[in-house]
């Protein structure tokens, strides 16, 4: 049975969301879950996120955009992709498709290296006997098997200035 929207409650809903947004943005489900967890009902819910989405408030492709520019250094596209879908609930094709514009092969591989360089010092590594440790802690940072097998490969090799 379909109830006529409580419209004094749609607008608690809209404000309680508007305050929850001042703090930071957030994806779409992130601000549904709030609203649920503050007890609105879903066709409340509905209007406040519509409302808000009109003003542009939420917008899940921004919000993706803006994730990236403070956290591509600190993650592989992998780690950021899983943190944006399973985490924040964002469509996985939006994020695929805006991290693929957004963070190339060469950056991707720069920020890794960097990294393995990082780790290599402060463990001080000095062979190849440790090589599974540098490509694990790659690995939970975010990066792909392909780029960590790169770095490995530039970091490790006979002519390394790393290990002279």
């Amino acid at each position: 049975m379909e109830y006529p929207l409580d419209e004094k409650r749609a607008a608690q809903a809209y404000e309680a969301l508007v305050k929850y947004l001042a703090v930071c943005q957030r994806s779409e489900k992130e601000c549904k879950d709030k609203l649920y967890e503050k007890g609105f009902h879903r066709d409340e819910v509905e209007f406040a996120i519509s409302k808000a989405k009109g003003y542009r408030y939420i917008d899940d492709a921004e919000y993706v955009r803006n994730y990236l520019i403070f956290n591509k250094e600190r993650y592989g596209a992998k780690k950021i992709a899983y943190k944006l879908t399973a985490e924040k609930g964002v469509d996985k094709k939006l994020v695929e498709n805006i991290i693929a514009d957004s963070i190339d092969e060469d950056f991707e591989y720069r920020t890794c290296l960097g990294y393995a360089e990082k780790y290599v010092r402060q463990k001080h590594i000095e062979d190849k006997s440790q090589l599974r440790k540098v490509t694990a802690f790659l690995y939970q940072k975010g990066f792909d098997w392909r780029i960590i097998n790169k770095v490995a490969g530039d970091l490790f090799d006979d002519n390394s200035e790393y290990f002279d």
